[in-house]
């Protein structure tokens, strides 16, 4: 015996446009809600791992300017560790701002600046990125460190015109927000950061 599907009256068969209309309401709403959703948890961790720095003042050029931003890597330093040669922001350990420094040396590292040159663990460093006649010399005497466990040296290139490390002493990891990533602005100037490499100073 032939069974025939029910037929379904007006009254359902009105009904049925209306239930599809809401279901695709419905499903739509959900896609919007888990989108913004999604774009603020990658918002959030964009703004926890990244940070946006303005350079302030002359102390690193000729390299970087006043007024340049940068992009900051707060997240790989913390899990990798810096090396030297990095350039980095840091928090003033005398003022409420942000300093763009190179970082020189790392925890367990001799400091010692002599003859108007660098030396790390005994070993003179290989500078090409400083202008010409930069003052690489001591500040209000010290003119040797011996850094801590949890201590980084740290100059500006513009050795002349930096207050840095050798005015206020290394800074503790706790002070360093991160590595300098990408240079942004001015759009003219953009391109990814290079940090260098010291051929000498031992392990990085």
């Amino acid at each position: 015996m032939n069974e025939t599907a029910p037929i379904p009256d007006a009254a359902e068969a009105a009904a049925l446009p209306a239930q599809s209309k809401g279901g695709a309401s419905r499903a739509l709403l959900r896609e919007i809600a888990e989108t913004v959703a999604l774009f603020v948890v990658v918002f959030t961790v964009a703004r926890f791992a990244i940070g946006n720095y303005s350079i302030l003042g002359q102390s690193m050029e000729p390299n970087y300017h006043e007024d340049q931003r940068l992009l900051v890597d707060k997240i790989s330093p913390q899990l990798f560790g810096y090396n030297r040669g990095d350039v980095v922001v840091v928090h003033s350990p005398i003022q409420d701002i942000e300093l763009i420094k190179r970082l020189i040396g790392k925890p367990g590292d001799v400091i010692e600046l002599r003859d108007n040159r660098v030396y790390v663990n005994g070993e003179p460093l290989d500078e090409p990125y400083l202008p010409p006649g930069a003052y690489s010399g001591p500040m209000h005497g010290s003119a040797r460190w011996v850094l801590g466990p949890d201590e980084y040296f740290i100059m500006g290139d513009n050795r002349s015109f930096s207050q840095d490390s050798r005015a206020f002493g290394p800074v503790t990891a706790d002070k360093i927000v991160g590595r300098a990533l990408l240079l942004y602005w001015p759009l003219s100037d953009l391109h990814i950061v290079q940090h260098y490499t010291y051929k000498s100073a031992g392990p990085r």
